[in-house]
Formats: C-alpha cells, sequence, structure tokens
C-alpha cells in the first residue's frame, strides 16, 4: 500500500508542476498572447514619417510591454521579446508620435498621451490574437510643435 501512495503522491506533484509551467509559461516567464494595434487620431490611422512607440503599462504592477510604431501607426506588442505579445490583464498606454523637421519635432498626436497617468487610455488585454484601436483626437489647447531641444534631450 505504501508504494501505491508514493505513485499517488508523485503523480499529484507532477501534473501540479506541469500545471504551473503552462500557466506561467515555458521559459518561466508570464504567458503572452498576441496583440497587434493601430493608432489612430481623430478618426484616422497616423501617416507619414512617424516616429513613436506605444507602451503598455499594467495596472497591476509588473513589466511593460512595447512596440515601434510603423508608418501607418501600426504595432505588434513585445514584453521579453521585440514581437512576443504581453500577458493577459489591464493596461494603462502611453503613446508618442511625432515627427521631426529640422529643429523642431511636430507631434503627430497630443502630447498629453504621452504619460500613462494623462493620456486617458486603457486596454484589457482577455484574449488571444487581440487587436486594439488606440484612439487619439486633438482639442483647441493642443500644440503639435515644440522644439527639439526642449522634448528630445
Amino acid at each position: 500500500m505504501n508504494s501505491f501512495h508514493f505513485i499517488k503522491t508523485t503523480a499529484i506533484l507532477l501534473l501540479a508542476a506541469l500545471l504551473l509551467i503552462h500557466l506561467t509559461g515555458c521559459d518561466g516567464r508570464p504567458r503572452r498572447v498576441p496583440v497587434t494595434g493601430t493608432v489612430l487620431v481623430d478618426g484616422k490611422p497616423l501617416e507619414g514619417e512617424i516616429q513613436g512607440y506605444v507602451r503598455f503599462m499594467p495596472t497591476a504592477g509588473g513589466r511593460s510591454a512595447q512596440a515601434a510604431l510603423d508608418k501607418n501607426g501600426n504595432f505588434v506588442l513585445g514584453n521579453y521579446e521585440e514581437t512576443d505579445g504581453c500577458p493577459l490583464g489591464e493596461y494603462k498606454v502611453e503613446i508618442q508620435a511625432f515627427e521631426v523637421n529640422g529643429n523642431r519635432m511636430r507631434y503627430l498626436i497630443p502630447p498629453r498621451y504621452g504619460n500613462p497617468k494623462t493620456s486617458g487610455i486603457t486596454v484589457k488585454i482577455d484574449k488571444k490574437g487581440q487587436a486594439v484601436q488606440l484612439k487619439t483626437e486633438w482639442t483647441a489647447k493642443d500644440s503639435p510643435w515644440r522644439k527639439k531641444s526642449h522634448v528630445m534631450e
């Protein structure tokens, strides 16, 4: 009877270990899901010579996921690798998108979106292969121009 108890206990511990590996990911990191998206300004995708990024900051704490923006304002999030997705959860979002013209920088979206505390954008990642649209808009008090040395140092 002792050998049966030993085998049963070992099997339960092995199953628990496999479940833990599955939930956290094989590499010991949180399980990540693919997330793609587009930044919209006033309802239209960004376009032009974009320099910028998006960053998803987990509201529960932890490592952020980020991505560079392409010329159409599209992105593919990465958490540990460039495009490995991000863990499920709720995120506050920061976005920077601008063009550089000589010694001046023109924001393509209002600068307030460059801070997760002031952007007002939150996203819940709750399924595999999620595509998100990050909607931004200009107001009368926003200025698209800043001196390069004033912002980019």
